[in-house]
Order: structure tokens, then sequence, then C-alpha cells
């Protein structure tokens, strides 16, 4: 089997990879061993339909994935990698993620609540355009099965995720000023910006110091940046970013990552404030961080 039949497919399977695992490193290793299934059945003649084959390769193995990944304790909350969205870069839009609002840390922390099938089923219906009848040949699962599945899916989606009436622009604008105030280290700025019910979410994975709970409430938020700022030594460079197709923070102590976030806007104000430290999920975003404009020292 040629494998450049494959290779035209890898793009597409490495976004719903992404979607499913919320990890760029799962999802390439997801794609890498649908490659060599791939090769095994092609070198025995068992491939007509490469596509077709790749995506239900793909999606079991995903399933499976996460049904093991959700038996294995994690420490503190997850949060989904985040991947940096380079201006002008279209080859890494194409190749690793189409960069678009079903694909925010914010939606694919709220999917990490769906059970893997409805979770794969909601995916492959509504953002990859399959029909239920597809996905059921995908799944091994009847057309009816596969419709509660999806009709589940956007319950659970709808139930978590408020409405948003605020225009993309207008929400990037208070993240904006959400970031101004942190790179400022204002406090009483940062304060204006934060709803007085918001969250702050922090991803240490038990590889570094983080909050091992949600922080409720814009005061309590803002107690813990100023409690990290106090102990934290070195030289912090600040760098903004655009991180899932949104407005983000990254920051260095002496050149070495130290976290990355982004400010959830929910009409006029954050209400989630999602923020990875886990080096494991932060190697994407190191890589790419170069001084430049848009740079601050504290």
């Amino acid at each position: 089997m040629n494998a450049a039949a494959f290779e035209a497919e890898r793009g597409r399977l490495t976004r719903l990879a992404y979607r499913m695992t919320g990890v760029m490193a799962e999802a390439e290793d997801l794609v890498q061993e649908t490659y060599l299934r791939f090769h095994a059945a092609g070198a025995a003649g068992e491939i007509r339909n490469v596509a077709a084959w790749a995506t239900t390769a793909l999606t079991r193995l995903a399933i499976d994935h996460l049904r093991s990944r959700k038996r294995t304790a994690y420490v503190g909350p997850w949060l989904p990698e985040p991947l940096l969205d380079e201006a002008g870069d279209d080859g890494l839009a194409a190749a690793r993620i189409e960069l678009a609002d079903d694909l925010s840390l914010a939606f694919l922390m709220v999917m990490e609540a769906l059970p893997p099938a409805e979770r794969a089923a909601f995916l492959l219906h509504d953002a990859f355009g399959h029909d239920h009848g597809a996905v059921a040949a995908i799944l091994g699962k009847s057309e009816a099965a596969v419709r509660q599945l999806v009709s589940r899916g956007r319950a659970r989606l709808k139930a978590a995720r408020p409405e948003i009436h605020a225009p993309k622009a207008a929400r990037d604008a208070v993240a904006g000023r959400f970031i101004d105030a942190l790179m400022r280290q204002d406090g009483a700025a940062l304060l204006a910006t934060l709803g007085p019910e918001a969250v702050l979410y922090s991803d240490g994975g038990g590889k570094r110091k983080a909050a091992l709970n949600p922080i409720f409430g814009a005061d309590r938020i803002l107690r813990f940046f100023a409690g990290i700022a106090r102990k934290v030594t070195g030289e912090v460079r600040f760098t903004r970013l655009v991180l899932n197709g949104d407005p983000g923070l990254a920051a260095t102590v002496d050149g070495a990552i130290w976290f990355a976030l982004v400010p959830v806007v929910r009409d006029d104000c954050v209400a989630q404030v999602l923020m990875m430290v886990n080096p494991d999920k932060l190697a994407g975003v190191a890589a790419a961080l170069t001084p430049g404009p848009g740079s601050g020292r504290r």
C-alpha cells in the first residue's frame, strides 16, 4: 500500500485525534499507531478506502486510549495542551490543527467531561461532517445509538457552555486588558477585568507546583497571582501569544518556560483563567518563544 495515500490523510487524522485527546503528543502517537496498522493491513490487501479505514482505526484507538487514561489518576485539574497559532504559517494550521471556536481551550476542557464514545460521535458528526450512518459504521454501533450519542453530547456541551452574546473582537479586547494588567502586575486593573464568580484552573500535572483545586472568585484569583509573583526569583519575561485561536500569555523565568495561560471571556468579563504549568504540555509553546514585540520584563 502506497504510504502517500495515508500521508494525504495525516493532517485530518491529527486534527481529529487532538480534538479527542486535547494533547498533541498523544494525538500524534495515535496517528502513528494508525499508520503502523495501516501499513500491516495494506500489505495484506485489506484496505479499499484509505480515508474511511484510517478514520475508523484512529477513532477506535482514541476511544481505547481515553478509557485507559480515565483510569489513571491525574494530579490537580486537567487542561488541554495549548497550541500556538503562528500568524502566516498556513502549513501549521493545515497540518496540525484548524484553529476555530470549537477548538478553544475552554471547549476542549468541556469535551473532556464527555464519555469517549459520546465525544467521538459528536466530533465525527458535528465537527467533521460525517452522517449518522457513517459514524455508526466507524463506532460499530447502530444508527439509532449514534443519534442518541450525538444528541447527548450536544446537550452536555450546551449545559456546560453558557451562551455568549458579545462578538469575538469584543471578547478579545477584554482578554487583552486582562493580559496587560497581568504583565504590569496591576492588581486593580486585573480585578476590573475579572467577573465576580471567575474561576482559575492551574494544571501542573504533579510535575510543577500548581493549585491542586480550582480557585473561585476574583479576589482569590488576584491573591493567587500576587502570591506567585512574590515567590518567583529570576528574570521574568512575558510574551503575548495566540493560543488555540484566543489571546494568551506565556511567561519564562531566566529563559525557561514557566506557564502559558488563556483568559476565557464570557461577554464583558473574564469568567475563567486556564493556566498551564505542566512542562509536558508546554514544549510546543516553549520552542516557539523568542524575544520580540509584545514582550516585557519584570
